[in-house]
């Protein structure tokens, strides 16, 4: 059982939804798979962005990370926004692994 701590307009809100939808599983699998779908449309958008920098810069995001972090790389503001990208796609990439186990 899953339990929220909402406010109190919040699980009113909620409620209301309910009433709305005869299938709630089919209700929450339909909101994951938006959830799913968002995040899909996010991490090719920032694919996009790390294209860019490892074209600029020669080299794979991946590799670059690890020289970032080993500080075998500089820290100049082109590596410190790419290392930021490179951190989200990270972050988004495991949203998406557990939502789709």
């Amino acid at each position: 059982m899953i339990q929220l701590q909402l406010s109190d307009r919040t699980e009113q809100r909620l409620k209301q939804v309910m009433l709305l939808h005869i299938d709630k599983d089919n209700f929450f699998n339909k909101m994951i798979d938006y959830q799913i779908s968002e995040l899909k449309l996010g991490l090719y958008n920032i694919e996009k962005d790390l294209k860019q920098f490892e074209i600029k810069h020669n080299m794979d995001s991946k590799l670059f990370y690890k020289k970032f972090e080993t500080g075998k790389i500089g820290d100049e503001d082109d590596y410190m926004i790419w290392s930021g990208i490179y951190e989200m796609f990270l972050r988004d990439k495991q949203k998406l692994e557990k939502l789709q186990w």
